[in-house]
């Protein structure tokens, strides 16, 4: 379970945000994400846990589809396939056999889901209700740092994301110790679906 917790971290079947008045600073950094409705991403993550020695690492890919949702499909040192869109979570283990999931199953789902949500729609006052949010740098180099306020603080002790032009990498803290960096590369933002995401999307 300790090496499916991060996947299932990063997704919940997050519903619209309400558009802010004023743009904060994070949002102006990253407002040019908007203009990106799908993305292709290959990832490397790192877990480091406190009670473990050596960090556990994982690869595969990431697609991001706005009008759709996310697939993040981890292929090394095990195959497990996620899929998050507006009929909920499903997951697709290595023996190929698919499943709901439930959010709720996952007390940090919801918190992560929004970070990556607000990040794909340039929306970062989304998360204000949960964290305190502070920009720093320029649209191609940039950082969002978001300390998470009390209800939040259960699940994390705080996340750093960088990024320029995309996305570059997640930092997460908790407050058990433990921590996760996700490194994200070779960005193809012009790629189509293929029609195995596509069924995937519509989970079938």
């Amino acid at each position: 379970m300790t090496m499916l917790k991060p996947f299932l971290v990063l997704f919940s079947a997050v519903a619209l945000f309400s558009q802010a008045s004023k743009p904060s600073l994070p949002e102006v950094l990253t407002a040019h994400l908007k203009n990106t409705p799908r993305l292709h991403v290959a990832f490397t993550q790192t877990r480091t846990l406190a009670a473990l020695s050596r960090p556990l690492k994982t690869s595969g890919r990431l697609v991001l589809a706005r009008e759709y949702g996310v697939i993040w499909q981890v292929q090394k040192p095990l195959n497990l396939t996620y899929v998050v869109g507006p009929k909920g979570m499903l997951e697709v283990g290595p023996d190929g056999k698919a499943k709901l999931k439930n959010a709720k199953d996952v007390p940090m789902v919801a918190q992560m889901g929004r970070i990556l949500q607000a990040l794909l729609q340039g929306r970062w006052s989304a998360l204000e209700d949960f964290f305190t949010l502070r920009g720093e740098g320029t649209s191609e180099h940039w950082k969002i740092f978001l300390v998470p306020k009390p209800q939040t603080a259960a699940f994390l002790k705080g996340v750093q994301v960088n990024g320029g032009k995309f996305i570059d990498r997640i930092h997460v803290d908790e407050p058990s110790g433990d921590a996760m960096d996700l490194v994200f590369e070779r960005p193809r933002p012009d790629e189509p679906l293929s029609d195995e995401e596509q069924r995937l999307f519509k989970f079938e």
